[in-house]
């Protein structure tokens, strides 16, 4: 299977036509290779529907990647100025640079965005270049749409296309509110642009980019802490962001959740505190949640003068955070990756996905929401229990062959591609991780040997791991810092002393770090229950408190006998250890004063 797919599309020309009552309509080209669904409708509320594309726009050009620079110009600058080699030599590598340029701008093409017709909303669904950011815009029928008109058959225009939304932009700012208009979703008609080159053209998308897409929906069915959000809290935010400028790690967006409080925003590395205005946190247990790439949030800032809500769910560290903004009869929601380092931590993050691959059960599972389901409107449908449906759903999610819409939680039949892929294709990100999962596999292969806490410059992780194919052990060893990044890594296998990290983390290093993410869960599921807290002789906890004085913090370390408790104000942090007679004593001694500690407003913030 090669590491690119290649997918024809055909668009025709966006159009715009004024009438003389000054009604507009907007013709917004589908693919044409995927001639199923159309629809031209109404707009209830033109300007809203005009922002929240516009806001789609912005994250279909988001890339966050780092640019390779082009020093063409420099070195046009050093040959007039009669300085290095003829300038027959800088032609040639300035020609080559375009043309390795070209080949990997090509190779990284996204897919267009899906839109997916349906008779009570139309959707439309795209992720960043980047796979750090997915949108989804839900339009309600009749709500939103009105005076919806299929050509045709109206049964036959449901299904899902690909738009050419990028091409569209210019004409759709040109929407006012104050106009009536009709947006007509259609493919181009047979013939009518033969003579147009840019008509007929191919992507060519690879393959981790179609894996990173359903892994992303996939993961918003995840348990997740979930909490209103006043829109100006946002809006705050997003001002706070744009006047300030962070030069030092970490550079979070922190959410400090209390029962019965209103979350608190906290903006590193200032410890900048917004307070929200919205609803109280309904969860039971206090919670600290960092949250990474906050500067991907800008792309909210055209539509939240429309917002009437906006809704928060995050799963936890190094898991997409998703946005839902209410608009009265439209919503855009917007997840976020959990992750600052794709190779190694979206690997770690998502393979706790566990997926059911029956392809009869998926088949019947797309079948069934036909006409969108919950995920227990669907187990009751199908006769199954909700836990082997919802392994059912996370497969079908991951091959692109359903949709969730993030506002209801309910799951709709949307295959992304005309072919579906192979699911063999989807499973892995590349050959590595494939490699690293079968290490991962083999009982007893991988071993975590040390695990440091490095204060300010982050964890470092140490670990051997036994190849049995190979005959060989290995020995990689890797550093996270505070946001999340890995800020170095070694490895003793023969990749890492020819390249060393420049192409990417090595099998070895990527099962370390599943692993290490693996064990790091179980800690902390085994922690609740007594007997998983025997087990414990060595840990730290990081509690927060926030005081009219400014922000408390409190490290509370269990080291065998030895209780150690640090605290205070700011930077200037005293110490009180404490020795007990026994390991018991002392880990009874550290869960008493982590519980009193908690009862006195502390939150934990070990796992932000």
């Amino acid at each position: 299977m090669s590491d690119n797919l290649t997918i024809p599309v055909s668009f025709g020309p966006t159009a715009v036509k004024v009438n003389p009552d000054g009604g507009m309509r907007v013709s917004i080209p589908t693919d044409g290779e995927r001639a199923g669904a159309h629809l031209a409708a109404r707009l209830h509320r033109p300007g809203v529907v005009r922002d929240a594309l516009l806001a789609m726009g912005d994250v279909l050009a988001s890339d966050l990647r780092r640019k390779a620079t082009d020093r063409a110009d420099y070195l046009a600058y050093l040959i007039q100025r009669g300085k290095g080699v003829g300038k027959a030599v800088w032609d040639a590598q300035k020609e080559y640079l375009a043309l390795q340029y070209g080949v990997a701008a090509k190779q990284d093409e996204s897919i267009d965005p899906v839109l997916t017709v349906g008779p009570e909303a139309l959707r439309l669904e795209l992720m960043s270049r980047d796979e750090a950011t997915y949108a989804q815009l839900t339009l309600r029928r009749p709500a939103a749409l009105v005076d919806a008109d299929h050509p045709g058959d109206a049964g036959r225009a449901y299904g899902s296309t690909f738009v050419d939304l990028g091409a569209a932009l210019a004409s759709i700012a040109r929407v006012r509110s104050y106009r009536p208009t009709t947006f007509d979703f259609a493919p181009a008609r047979s013939g009518a642009n033969d003579n147009d080159p840019k008509a007929a053209r191919s992507r060519t998308v690879p393959m981790r980019w179609l894996r990173a897409f359903g892994q992303m929906q996939a993961a918003t069915l995840l348990a997740a802490e979930r909490f209103e959000l006043a829109p100006i809290d946002l809006y705050n935010v997003l001002l706070t962001l744009r006047m300030r400028k962070a030069r030092t790690a970490p550079r979070g967006l922190r959410y400090e959740l209390v029962p019965g409080e209103p979350p608190r925003l906290v903006l590193e590395p200032w410890d900048l505190v917004v307070r929200g205005t919205g609803g109280p946190y309904q969860g039971s247990q206090p919670r600290v949640i960092r949250t990474w790439g906050r500067q991907r949030l800008s792309v909210l800032s055209r539509i939240l003068p429309h917002a009437r809500r906006l809704d928060v769910a995050i799963a936890g560290p190094g898991l997409p955070a998703v946005y839902v903004v209410d608009l009265g009869d439209a919503t855009l929601s917007l997840a976020l990756s959990g992750w600052t380092d794709a190779g190694w931590a979206g690997i770690s993050t998502f393979d706790l996905l566990a997926a059911d691959d029956d392809a009869p059960a998926i088949d019947a599972a797309v079948a069934a929401c036909a006409t969108p389901q919950t995920d227990a409107q669907l187990a009751a449908k199908l006769g199954r229990s909700r836990t082997d449906v919802r392994r059912t759903v996370l497969a079908g999610l991951a091959q692109l062959r359903l949709g969730h819409d993030l506002a209801t939680g309910e799951l709709y039949a949307r295959p992304l591609l005309a072919t579906p892929v192979p699911a063999s294709a989807l499973k892995f990100r590349d050959a590595k991780e494939a490699a690293a999962h079968r290490l991962l596999g083999e009982a007893g292969a991988i071993a975590l040997t040390k695990v440091a806490d490095q204060g300010i410059e982050g964890r470092a992780i140490e670990g051997q791991v036994v190849d049995a194919k190979a005959h060989r052990t290995f020995y990689p060893a890797f550093t996270i810092d505070r946001e999340g990044r890995t800020s170095s890594a070694s490895c003793t296998c023969n990749a890492f002393r020819r390249s060393g990290i420049k192409e990417g983390p090595c099998e070895h290093m990527v099962a370390l770090r599943v692993q290490f993410a693996r064990e790091q869960a179980q800690l902390e599921a085994a922690r609740e229950t007594p007997e998983g807290r025997a087990q414990i002789t060595a840990e730290t906890r990081i509690l927060l408190r926030r005081t009219a004085k400014g922000a408390e913090t409190f490290r509370l370390s269990l080291d065998g006998r030895t209780v150690t408790s640090r605290f205070g104000l700011g930077g200037a942090l005293r110490m009180q250890r404490q020795k007990f007679d026994s390991n018991q004593d002392a880990r009874s001694a550290y869960f008493a004063r982590l519980e009193d500690l908690g009862a006195k407003g502390w939150l934990d913030a070990t796992q932000d």
